[in-house]
């Protein structure tokens, strides 16, 4: 069974649920059947839940409630899967019982993050120039998807530049973990620089910050790591700034999500006990709030973002300190949480049921399931 869950767990970031939802639901539905009888299999002990299973069973409970009260059901239903298979995830890793599996679940998903690194290179020295006909041929005149191209912004194998991002920045400190360090960190850190994503590099710089705090480093080690992002930053914004087209500089960026924001609190206004239902979140011009914790208050109300800043919280106040590994892996949950401020691959299972294994790896830790 193991070996199944593994090459189910390598595929997730391969199947994009925007560019391939038939496919997304298929895998959906086969994770989830699996799911289901590995628990049943292994007769997971849920006895060992311990004090994270508060902030879990309150975020189950947003969802049951967001769906009694939906404004649609019948979408909610549609959506509810998703949730279904990330607490089964968290499940599944945080129960596990063997060190062996442990390593095999970090395996398969640095396996994956370093084989999209290579596709993202990829795709920006030889992928851009026939996509770049095509939209030509067919006269499509979409202003962010020719910037993407114009502008080489990796993306693959996801539909976003900024998906790619949030997705390499909370692989990026798994990548420290494994011995083959030396060899996935290159392309990981070139790919994410090649996604000219500003806010998945700064929430990179800030998880690691909480590192070196948690971890109560200091060194000339730690200068020349946050003086490497700095420079990724640095070099990904005055190449955002030297685009004439004034959609892809970085301030047109932060005044589209404050208007998202805005229009997000006026739904929350309106449904502030249980949302509008999961899937039932619209705006005028988007279908994200580019902000996951606003976005999660509109559709499943308050119960469920408190239960998601809990569930992180908690992984922070409990972590072993004293185990590196261990708080590398809380760094790639923060990572995903920092960027969720300005971004929503919360929504988009491709990226966030990685989050979800990561953060049941990181509760599995000794502290952390005590």
């Amino acid at each position: 069974m193991l070996t199944i869950l593994l090459t189910l767990i390598f595929l997730r970031p391969f199947i994009s649920s925007l560019a391939f939802p038939y496919l997304n639901y298929i895998y959906c539905g086969l994770l989830l059947l699996f799911l289901g009888a590995w628990h049943i299999a292994r007769r997971s002990d849920i006895a060992r839940i311990k004090g994270w299973g508060y902030p879990l069973g309150l975020f189950c409970l947003a969802l049951i409630l967001s769906l009694i009260f939906s404004s649609d059901i019948a979408v909610s239903l549609r959506e509810i899967y998703k949730y279904a298979a990330a607490v089964l995830l968290l499940l599944v890793t945080a129960l596990s019982s063997g060190e062996k599996e442990k390593g095999s679940i970090l395996q398969a998903l640095l396996l994956g993050a370093f084989l999209i690194s290579l596709l993202a290179l990829y795709q920006y020295f030889f992928g851009f120039r026939n996509l770049l006909n095509y939209l030509r041929q067919e006269n499509i005149n979409n202003a962010f998807a020719l910037d993407y191209v114009t502008r080489r912004r990796v993306y693959l194998p996801f539909v976003t530049p900024n998906s790619l991002g949030g997705y390499l920045a909370m692989m990026i400190p798994l990548a420290a973990i494994s011995k083959y360090k030396t060899l996935l960190l290159p392309p990981m850190l070139l790919a994410i620089f090649l996604t000219g994503s500003l806010g998945a590099l700064a929430s990179l710089l800030l998880a690691t910050l909480l590192y070196f705090y948690l971890k109560k480093s200091t060194g000339r080690r730690n200068a020349f790591y946050l003086g490497g992002i700095l420079i990724i930053i640095g070099l990904a914004f005055f190449l955002r700034l030297a685009t004439l087209q004034p959609h892809a500089q970085p301030a047109f960026s932060a005044v589209m999500r404050l208007n998202y924001w805005r229009q997000t609190l006026e739904i929350i206004k309106s449904h502030p006990l249980a949302g509008v239902g999961m899937g039932n979140f619209n705006l005028t011009y988007a279908r994200y709030a580019h902000n996951s914790y606003l976005q999660i208050w509109a559709e499943m109300g308050i119960l469920g973002v408190l239960s998601i800043i809990w569930l992180v919280g908690y992984a922070v106040k409990n972590i072993g300190r004293d185990n590196r590994a261990s708080l590398l892996l809380l760094t790639g949950v923060l990572t995903f949480a920092l960027h969720n401020v300005v971004d929503f691959s919360f929504f988009l299972p491709e990226v966030a049921f990685i989050w979800w294994l990561i953060l049941g790896l990181t509760l599995r830790s000794k502290r952390a399931a005590g």
